[in-house]
């Protein structure tokens, strides 16, 4: 995962309620198991091994989102636990496992968490985190990201 992509899922993390942070947690397991399988494809075994651990953390975390006691949330964790097996026999095996597939089944679910993630109107989980505004600025075509209104008297933890 670069630098990136790292930034721009904690921004996202930190401003998102609960179906925006399994969107996250959906996108952390697709581009862990991309990158295992580039690596594994560049014939670098610490890369492939140390993606494969992350993306199977990544999918154990999301798999524990979902109740198994409501139906469908028994079928998205039963999918879910598949991918898991996969990425577990992958280490086992030392090679993707039809991790490409896994791929498949992780974005289509995304498809359908992205239409769950549209109808919810909860507001974000982290209550006192700074409101981040995004726009060109008189750089080189770069996006500057800046934090506004920010009242520092209220953050932190008071003893």
């Amino acid at each position: 995962m670069t630098k990136e992509q790292i930034q721009e899922l904690t921004l996202r993390t930190s401003q998102a309620n609960h179906s925006g942070l399994i969107l996250v947690l959906t996108d952390m397991v697709h581009i862990y198991m991309s990158d295992a399988i580039e690596a594994y494809s560049l014939g670098s075994a610490e890369p492939f091994e140390k993606n494969l651990e992350m993306a199977r953390r990544s999918t154990n975390e999301l798999i524990s989102c979902f109740d198994r006691r409501d139906p469908l949330g028994y079928r998205v964790s039963s999918i879910l636990r598949f991918v898991y097996q996969k990425l577990n026999n992958s280490v086992l095996i030392g090679a993707p496992d039809e991790l490409d597939r896994c791929l498949k089944i992780v974005d289509n679910l995304k498809v359908g968490l992205e239409h769950l993630h549209e109808i919810d109107t909860e507001g974000p989980v982290m209550k006192n985190t700074h409101q981040v505004y995004a726009g060109l600025t008189y750089g080189k075509g770069t996006l500057n990201e800046s934090v506004q209104g920010v009242d520092y008297s209220t953050r932190g933890y008071k003893a």
